[in-house]
């Protein structure tokens, strides 16, 4: 088997790695950095069939791109397929936006769904040599780790995590010879999620009871979901804006056993308001005590304007849930204090304050599962720090590739 990665190696995002067995050609994921501008990876090798793990730009990004000139069979979960098109789309307004070269435009978005072909977990397919199939991720719903089958097996795992939360069940092993598995939180472990769920309880109460608004930016896939989840056991009015609305509905409205529980998802966005216009937005910030809304790294979107309103408020609060990456107004105002809106420095006296409800499995967990998995072999990929997993995973080869390293196993 050969595999090389045109990115996502050594880095955190773009992932996209070309695999061959036999005859079979294959490509899993092709994701861009969301920069500025996007870091894209390297130019696409035509294969006869690309298999997505998730609908995050950093794993789909650049996907339309290779349907421009060929047209390999695309494999998704139905949820991811449902997921892709909004993501897909609103980049390219973003591309306009910013003022960034027009890699890809909406005829190459629908050339890509021509060629989509829909799956549940467990639900096998044979594309050339292999027999492919889906299982979850435990990442974002659809999320998926794919395993192939031949006289070889091996392992996909996208993006990772084995834990259970109000939204879905964490990743179960699935046996392999070979694991290629994302090692983004190497060296790193997260905070016991029910302490940070229960923490994040208590601020937020404490909060409204003193008067003030809680500002939530959060990620559109997943993190509005459950964030809207854990705000309906307590006694609040909460309303929802951004991207993540479509995104709910979309998850509510795909059927297939991809969410924990779709009745108490519902039950949530039944106790929510959905904000969708700006008149609407004109009076959420009376009416609401706290307000879930896209970006989840503070860089556009509704929770920029909400923050404006209320930057003199020290009874309110932006409370952070999500990884912000290095040159994003979310790190800014964790490291500086400093936003930047509308082009002008605004630093806000709300209060802050930062919970870890990662959707990546950290070190340890990670380690956990490559010895469940118990594979021959591992690659590890999509992460900075991979090397600090090594020596615990000393009992199994470990391999590091580099981008655009053609390398047989």
């Amino acid at each position: 088997m050969k595999i090389k990665f045109l990115g996502g190696a050594q880095e955190v995002g773009r992932l996209a790695v070309k695999i061959q067995e036999g005859n079979t050609k294959l490509m899993v994921d092709y994701g861009v950095i969301p920069e500025k501008p996007p870091e894209y990876p390297l130019p696409y090798e035509k294969v006869e069939s690309i298999f997505v793990t998730h609908a995050h730009l950093d794993h789909i990004g650049g996907l339309p791109m290779c349907y421009q000139t060929h047209r390999p069979d695309l494999y998704a979960t139905t949820m991811t397929a449902n997921s892709m098109r909004p993501m897909l789309e609103d980049s390219i307004k973003i591309m306009d936006i910013e003022g960034y070269p027009k890699r890809f435009a909406r005829d190459d978005i629908n050339t890509l769904y021509e060629m989509v072909i829909t799956s549940r977990y467990g639900d096998s397919s044979q594309v050339g040599e292999l027999t492919a199939t889906p299982y979850s991720a435990g990442h974002i719903p659809g999320s998926t780790m794919w395993k192939f089958e031949n006289n070889m097996d091996f392992l996909i795992t996208g993006d990772l995590y084995t834990g259970d939360t109000n939204l879905l069940n964490g990743a179960k092993p699935v046996k392999a010879e070979t694991l290629i598995m994302e090692s983004t939180y190497a060296g790193k472990n997260h905070v016991d999620r029910q302490q940070v769920v229960a923490r994040f309880r208590e601020r937020v109460k404490e909060i409204v009871d003193n008067g003030g608004k809680v500002i939530l930016p959060a990620f559109a896939m997943g993190r509005t979901q459950e964030l809207l989840m854990i705000l309906a056991t307590m006694d609040l009015k909460v309303a929802s804006d951004g991207m993540g609305n479509a995104l709910t509905n979309i998850y509510l409205d795909t059927p297939g056993g991809f969410l924990r529980s779709r009745s108490e998802l519902k039950r949530a966005v039944g106790r929510t308001r959905q904000i969708r216009n700006n008149r609407m937005r004109m009076n959420a910030l009376e009416e609401y005590d706290a307000i879930v809304t896209t970006s989840g790294m503070m860089d556009g979107g509704p929770v920029l304007r909400y923050v404006q309103e209320l930057a003199d408020d020290p009874k309110s609060a932006i409370f952070l849930t999500g990884y912000q990456v290095e040159g994003t107004n979310g790190r800014s105002l964790m490291e500086t204090g400093v936003l930047n809106i509308a082009g002008a420095p605004v630093r806000p006296t709300m209060q802050m304050d930062f919970f870890d409800m990662s959707a990546h499995a950290g070190h340890d967990d990670l380690v956990s599962f490559v010895k469940e998995v118990d594979p021959e072999r591992i690659i590890l990929c999509h992460g900075e720090q991979r090397e600090k997993l090594v020596e615990d995973l000393g009992e199994y080869e470990v391999i590091l590739p580099m981008n655009g390293q053609e390398f047989e196993i």
